[in-house]
């Protein structure tokens, strides 16, 4: 299935990491992001069908914060990417209404997998 992505990730190791994987995996188109900043300017040109998100994405707004923003404008889904896995966090990323979580660290087994499932909600949910 082809499917759009944008992967917003801080760290260019992980960000390289996804971005390869999914690109190897099918005929999907990916584009990059390592702030909320980028990620917003991103979406001004290209609406994905998907986004990758890491809840950490460093200073400024957080993942879970763009997702909010990302909701109410585009309407676009999110998949966080997390380390954190404190109750606080999940709660609160909870309420920005992602469609899945992936929590690190992540092996491309596991990333296929997940991706798998994500492309079955997107379906389901009439993103694709």
């Amino acid at each position: 299935m082809k499917c759009s992505i944008l992967i917003v990730e801080d760290n260019f190791i992980i960000q390289m990491f996804l971005e390869e994987i999914l690109l190897g995996c099918g005929e999907h188109t990916v584009k990059t992001a390592n702030n909320a900043a980028k990620a917003l300017q991103v979406l001004e040109d290209f609406k994905p069908h998907v986004i990758l998100m890491d809840i950490g994405i460093g200073p400024g707004l957080d993942g879970i914060e763009v997702a909010e923003i990302i909701k109410e404008k585009y309407n676009i889904p999110i998949v966080f990417l997390t380390g954190n896995s404190d109750q606080a966090t999940i709660v609160r990323a909870h309420k920005a209404d992602p469609i899945h979580f992936i929590f690190k660290p992540i092996d491309e087994c596991k990333l296929l997998t997940e991706f798998a499932v994500i492309e079955e909600k997107l379906v389901k949910l009439s993103f694709m």
